[in-house]
């Protein structure tokens, strides 16, 4: 070490421009030489169509805090990563976190701001862990305030039982949205999502009659009585229509309405 800072002192000479502190001077010369490596940060951030409605999650927010933490423990960060996808999938195969994956090296950091941002399942997160300390690259979440890649024992005993939680809160977000969606089915309310065919809402959220798309309905049950197949009866509808009524979408019409209204 001692030989080469010599060696580049000596070739530099007198010349202004060298720094007069001699551990920046060492540092250059490595880096010039590539045997110092300079490492990237990452913030990583994501959210879904649940979370969107979670006050506190959007994607300003975990930037904001992720960018203060950064700040703290000295870290520029280099790129910032969004994603718009389910927690439930995995790193590694979300778009943005799949190329995350492919370009960070020794040494690189990715911050996340909440656990759950990288994933809402015990095992995909202790597994997206596990690959990212083979790789050497630091991970760390703001909410727990530390990287999580280390050896620290306390850190992982911490980062499984917080991940068990997460997947929890996942499960009951899960459950909650469906006992939503039931109790809106039951009062005839919109539950969000795509419009159901036939139907519009007013302003309290109840299903209202749309009597063009109706009339469509009654069509489609007047040939199913008569016989027809439901391929039949798609292309027919489409024909008189001129909007495509794939197979599938026509079978789910005419059951949804054969159990409604109790149609043989």
């Amino acid at each position: 070490m001692r030989r080469q800072l010599r060696e580049f002192l000596n070739c530099r000479g007198n010349s202004l421009d060298t720094p007069s502190d001699p551990v920046s001077v060492l540092v250059e010369n490595l880096t010039m030489k590539g045997e110092i490596k300079m490492s990237k940060t990452y913030i990583y951030c994501r959210n879904s169509d649940i979370n969107a409605f979670e006050k506190g999650s959007s994607i300003e927010t975990q930037i904001k805090k992720s960018t203060l933490y950064a700040n703290l423990k000295s870290l520029n960060v280099d790129e910032i990563v969004k994603e718009q996808c389910s927690g439930t999938i995995p790193f590694e195969r979300r778009e943005q976190g799949f190329e995350l994956l492919k370009k960070v090296k020794q040494n690189d950091n990715i911050i996340c701001s909440h656990l759950d941002r990288c994933g809402r399942n015990t095992l995909s997160l202790l597994q997206l862990i596990q690959k990212l300390k083979r790789k050497k690259v630091k991970l760390h979440f703001v909410d727990l305030n530390c990287e999580v890649t280390g050896s620290d024992a306390i850190g992982n005993v911490f980062l499984t039982m917080l991940s068990c939680f997460a997947q929890f809160h996942a499960e009951q977000t899960s459950q909650k949205m469906k006992s939503y969606r039931e109790r809106m089915k039951t009062e005839n309310k919109f539950a969000g999502g795509k419009m159901t065919f036939g139907y519009d809402k007013d302003e309290n959220g109840f299903f209202v009659p749309v009597e063009k798309e109706q009339e469509v309905i009654r069509q489609m049950l007047l040939m199913r009585k008569q016989g027809k197949s439901y391929r039949t009866i798609s292309d027919v509808i489409s024909k008189s229509t001129r909007k495509k009524f794939p197979l599938s979408w026509t079978h789910k019409i005419i059951q949804r309405e054969i159990s409604q209204q109790g149609v043989a």
